[in-house]
């Protein structure tokens, strides 16, 4: 399978600055800022990509600088084939007074969402069978199905005492509304050579339907929503890239029967807990870890809600995992799915230049990772109907393993919250895929 070709320019020079005179410091921002990412890419079977992102800042007079008082950011990409995503989202502590307010609409068209099967190493992978060099190739698209998903999402946090402004409450309401299906071969087939043709099999997602594990309830989606609410504890200097503090998180997720169109529901408890810590006076030099815990404590998960990762920020489009970008960086995407999860990643962070532009401050970063995932609570499902000739192709009933990835990137960051993010990572375990290149924005926590 051919890899994708990503190319992403950061224009800097594009930032405008409206208000009072700067003071001194090269380190403190008033008025209103923004960044331009335009984004080109290209995929053997989804085709080209393009389109491009803003995030606007509003500082005001600067005080809470390099924190901002109001952050926009907006998202709009579409590949030739169909794939579509555009995104909202707003961050404001200070729209509602001494309650931050976080906002996000996305609808995002995926016509190949990665799709693996359940509880990490019990899901056999072959990546011969997607690679059209093999003699054992039958498609590139074998490990995907179509995925549709409009999501709303809210989510409030305030002080609990004002002495102590560490600990906050956290409440939100998540709505999804998922349309899921086969991959659509013929759309992808479209203006292809006939050397490029996909053939029309089915893919995994099509098996587990037949086999009956995945039931015809959950087969197309559905819609959902969720109720979230717990306790959060914050002691960082810097929202987008602290050199110091922890940000611990706890909280219920809870979808009752009356807010979806299933007859189940389900809860979750959700910690995720990240410490920083400065290891020179300068400030440049840090070292942070996560850890991120999510179990079912009842109920009954949509298999297309299993990779979600409830959370009271979002850093890209998609909250999900384990694999890919913003949680196992040279994991396949998806890969480790179940009804519980662990994850850790551990990063030293190296500000190695920093200057001042068009009268922004930017620097210039590198950054050096490990990650690690592991299915700790698996989903339970019926293989009576799978084949006895077929079962050792897809299944080896192994009790999951920790999954382990490394890696580097670069980071450079405009005003210390606009941060283009270049991470390349690679998996240890070929079950697991083989490395992953990810232009996004932002730090991962």
């Amino acid at each position: 399978m051919l890899k994708n070709f990503t190319l992403s320019l950061f224009l800097f020079s594009l930032t405008t600055t409206f208000g009072l005179a700067q003071t001194d410091s090269s380190y403190i921002k008033e008025g209103f800022t923004f960044g331009l990412l335009p984004a080109v890419s290209f995929d053997a079977d989804l085709g080209f990509q393009y389109g491009g992102l803003t995030n606007l800042y509003w500082y005001g007079d600067g005080s809470a600088y390099p924190d901002y008082n109001h952050s926009l950011y907006l998202e709009f990409s579409k590949y030739t084939a169909g794939s579509t995503l555009a995104r909202l989202y707003y961050d404001s502590p200070s729209l509602i007074r001494n309650i931050r307010t976080t906002a996000d609409v996305t609808w995002f068209r995926d016509l190949a969402m990665d799709f693996y099967g359940f509880n990490g190493r019990e899901a056999v992978y072959n990546n011969s069978w997607e690679d059209d060099h093999s003699i054992d190739y039958k498609s590139r698209v074998f490990y995907r199905h179509h995925r549709s998903m409009f999501r709303i999402m809210t989510n409030f946090k305030g002080s609990i005492q004002a002495d102590k402004p560490a600990w906050s409450w956290m409440a939100g309401l998540v709505f999804f509304d998922f349309t899921i299906g086969s991959v659509d071969i013929d759309r992808l087939n479209k203006n292809k050579d006939d050397d490029e043709l996909l053939p029309p099999i089915d893919g995994l997602y099509d098996k587990y339907v037949d086999w009956g594990i995945i039931n015809t309830e959950e087969a197309e989606g559905g819609r959902h929503a969720y109720l979230k609410a717990g306790l959060s504890y914050d002691t960082r200097d810097i929202i987008a890239n602290p050199t110091k503090g922890t940000w611990t998180e706890l909280f219920i997720a809870h979808m009752p029967a009356f807010l979806s169109n299933h007859s189940g529901s389900y809860t979750r408890i959700n910690l995720f807990h990240r410490q920083y810590f400065n290891l020179t006076p300068k400030r440049n030099l840090i070292a942070a870890y996560r850890i991120g815990f999510q179990h079912k404590l009842n109920g009954t998960i949509p298999f297309y809600l299993l990779p979600h990762m409830a959370s009271s920020v979002l850093t890209s489009a998609t909250s999900q995992g384990l694999g890919g970008a913003k949680t196992l960086r040279g994991i396949n995407r998806n890969r480790l799915v179940g009804n519980g999860s662990l994850l850790t990643n551990i990063e030293l962070r190296w500000k190695m230049w920093r200057t001042k532009l068009f009268r922004q401050d930017f620097y210039l970063g590198t950054n050096y990772f490990v990650d690690m995932g592991l299915i700790t609570q698996a989903y339970k499902y019926d293989k009576s109907m799978v084949p006895q000739n077929e079962y050792d192709f897809y299944f080896n009933d192994e009790q999951d393993r920790p999954h382990f990835s490394y890696g580097l990137g670069l980071k450079a960051a405009l005003n210390e919250n606009f941060v283009l993010s270049a991470d390349y990572g690679i998996a240890t375990n070929k079950q697991d895929g083989t490395s992953g290149l990810y232009i996004t924005l932002n730090y991962l926590f």
